[in-house]
């Protein structure tokens, strides 16, 4: 290997050089917090060298922007011009393979998704076996989950837990029960998935990186709502309201809108659940999200209706806002 690129992999991958170092966008930005981090990272791109070191640690935080927006189109755009250059430093080459993955998964090209998640897990591999960095085998896990071998996601769960016990990492601990959270959710367990996002949660409250508080909310306020503990879930959905708009997450909001005048509806509160879908931008919404709108719509124009039942879990990126 080339030794820019063998610098650059030990740069990334080095023991307590985590991801909330190399991949996550909230701390760099929280260098300036007198513009947006979008902006931020724009300017911070046209100040660096392009292909230098520093330019790959910002790109990554970029890309890691765009997926924790849903920014989903200008995530695939980007990826697919960065993919199309020669040589890439290998840590910066398995987040273009992980999130291309998931976003061929979304378009329903599986076959495509598998051949990117098989290059992740191949270079993951090789990363572990030198260093063993505990968010990337979260990331590995996660990949695994995605592509349905949740008993090796399961096995790479228990060995990262076990081996990064005495961790206190703030960061580590959201991850990781974010992570075994997905696979108790898609095992059936929704109580078992309760706890860890309440893990989770607490987690990104001693963080208090507005992001991961709007993600830990989310994905708690949903899974007490398919267990049908629709007060904990509106007041969960109601929590995240301030940090989404100190974010000015736009999809997410409409999404945790749209959620609301759910579960009001389900309370039997019309006034409050007409409130809500009033504040929904349609235009934010994922198709499936947009067929819940819909519903709600004409329901809600009838006066006497039963509560609708639970929608399903969104499988977007593993989560179930």
């Amino acid at each position: 290997m080339h030794l820019f690129f063998l610098l650059l992999l030990l740069f990334y991958t080095a023991p307590g050089f985590g991801s909330e170092h190399m991949s996550d966008h909230e701390s760099f930005c929280a260098n300036d917090k007198s513009i947006s981090c979008d902006l931020y990272l724009q300017q911070q791109l046209a100040g660096t060298k392009p292909y230098s070191a520093q330019w790959y640690k910002i790109t990554a935080y970029q890309l890691d922007y765009f997926y924790d927006h849903h920014e989903f189109d200008e995530l695939q755009r980007n990826i697919e011009l960065l993919l199309a250059e020669k040589r890439l430093p290998q840590s910066f080459a398995v987040q273009l393979y992980f999130y291309y993955a998931k976003i061929l998964n979304r378009l329903k090209r599986r076959d495509e998704a598998k051949v990117y998640a098989n290059k992740a897990m191949v270079e993951l591999d090789q990363i572990y076996q030198m260093f063993g960095e505990p968010f990337r085998l979260l990331e590995l896990a996660n990949l695994q989950h995605q592509f349905g071998a949740s008993d090796k996601a399961a096995e790479i769960l228990t060995y990262t837990e076990q081996r990064f016990a005495k961790s206190k990492d703030p960061l580590f601990r959201f991850e990781l029960n974010a992570t075994k959270a997905l696979l108790s959710h898609a095992a059936g367990n929704l109580q078992q998935a309760a706890t860890e996002r309440q893990l989770s949660l607490t987690a990104a409250l001693s963080l208090g990186h507005n992001g991961k508080l709007i993600v830990a909310y989310g994905n708690l306020a949903r899974t007490y709502q398919l267990l049908g503990q629709l007060e904990q879930a509106r007041d969960l959905y109601l929590a995240s309201l301030p940090y989404l708009q100190a974010e000015n997450n736009l999809i997410m909001a409409a999404i945790y809108q749209l959620r609301l005048a759910e579960i009001y509806w389900q309370l039997k509160d019309s006034a409050n659940a007409r409130l809500y879908l009033a504040k929904v931008n349609r235009l934010k919404l994922s198709d499936s999200h947009l067929q819940l709108y819909q519903q709600l719509s004409r329901e809600l124009q009838l006066s006497e209706t039963p509560a609708l039942a639970p929608v399903q879990p969104d499988k977007l990126a593993g989560t179930t806002r």
